[in-house]
């Protein structure tokens, strides 16, 4: 009698870890939020690829949700609120407009973000080093960046007096006025003029351009806008078009015929999304994960744009280079 009791406890341990081991395997994928401006945003394969090297696998470990505002800025609040309403795991954010309208509609959700402007200032976390709230992850803004990208063109065009810069104020005004304040204080510091032409729109930037040439501008600088990531090539082309040295944040403009390149890879800062994500599903807090910037900014030269426009281009900006396209 005795001696059977332990065989039947062992056996009835088997069945339990066995039916644990099931239900386990059973288990629904996490589901993850994501919120975009366009339908085609939904999906980061960077994001993607970041989770498999992490060891998990799409729609089997976890399923993205994603809600987006096809394509209005005005419908990027609603998004966000039917999103936060499907209770998903975490919230994903990439950019700006999109970590906006995330912080507005939830503090509880965990949210991973990759944000252009400075996460302090918009409120999105106490410090870098501390978020203390439900958010965290990357932010590419730094207030010496647009005071680089003129410096850069500063250098490939020594007379240079008079900038024209194109932004988006729809997109964000608060992170527009950001960009503009950054801007005006490093042209004064390097004795240049600058002008802002605002686009809404692809037919806008066209428009832009064309005022650009009528006011005799000699260079132009994109402020980081996801319309201006869109519409890289458009820029390009009217840059060369006009004879106007351009700088854009997009490492893949100087390859499309943009003159200058200066930035981060943002399909790395994509990618390292999946490590805070991992984290958090095993337990982390998003407030006690540091918000972190980009790990290095890449400058990229099209030579033959370079010639295209009569430029000489210094050795030490040769020199400087990450890569340069011929």
């Amino acid at each position: 009698m005795h001696t059977l009791l332990p065989r039947f406890l062992l056996s009835v341990l088997i069945v339990f870890v066995a039916a644990e081991a099931a239900l386990a395997a059973q288990k629904n994928p996490v589901r993850i939020g994501v919120l975009a401006l366009t339908a085609a945003a939904c999906q980061s394969k960077d994001f993607i690829e970041g989770m498999k090297e992490l060891g998990y696998q799409e729609e089997k470990d976890f399923k993205i949700e994603c809600r987006d505002a096809g394509g209005k800025l005005d419908a990027l609040d609603k998004a966000a609120v039917e999103l936060v309403k499907t209770s998903p795991a975490l919230i994903l954010a990439f950019g700006q407009i999109n970590t906006y309208a995330i912080h507005k509609a939830t503090r509880a959700i965990p949210v991973v973000m990759v944000a252009s402007g400075d996460p302090v200032f918009f409120g999105f976390a106490k410090s870098l080093a501390k978020p203390g709230g439900n958010m965290t992850g990357l932010t590419y803004y730094a207030p010496e960046l647009s005071a680089k990208r003129i410096e850069l063109l500063k250098t490939v065009l020594p007379g240079l007096k008079r900038v024209a810069v194109l932004g988006n104020p729809a997109a964000s005004p608060e992170l527009y006025k950001v960009y503009e304040r950054d801007v005006q204080s490093a042209a004064k510091k390097l004795g240049l003029h600058v002008v802002t032409y605002d686009a809404n729109n692809s037919h806008e930037i066209e428009t832009a351009f064309e005022q650009m040439a009528k006011d005799r501008m000699q260079a132009v600088y994109a402020l980081p806008n996801y319309l201006f990531a869109q519409n890289a090539q458009t820029i390009a082309d009217l840059s060369r078009i006009n004879g106007l040295p351009s700088i854009h944040f997009m490492m893949g403009y100087a390859p499309l015929g943009g003159l200058l390149s200066y930035g981060p890879d943002y399909d790395l800062l994509h990618r390292r999304t999946a490590a805070y994500v991992d984290k958090i599903l095993h337990g982390a807090k998003p407030g006690d994960l540091p918000v972190n910037q980009p790990e290095r900014l890449e400058l990229i030269l099209n030579m033959g744009v370079a010639k295209e426009l009569g430029l000489s281009i210094p050795e030490n900006l040769l020199l400087r280079a990450d890569r340069i396209v011929e």
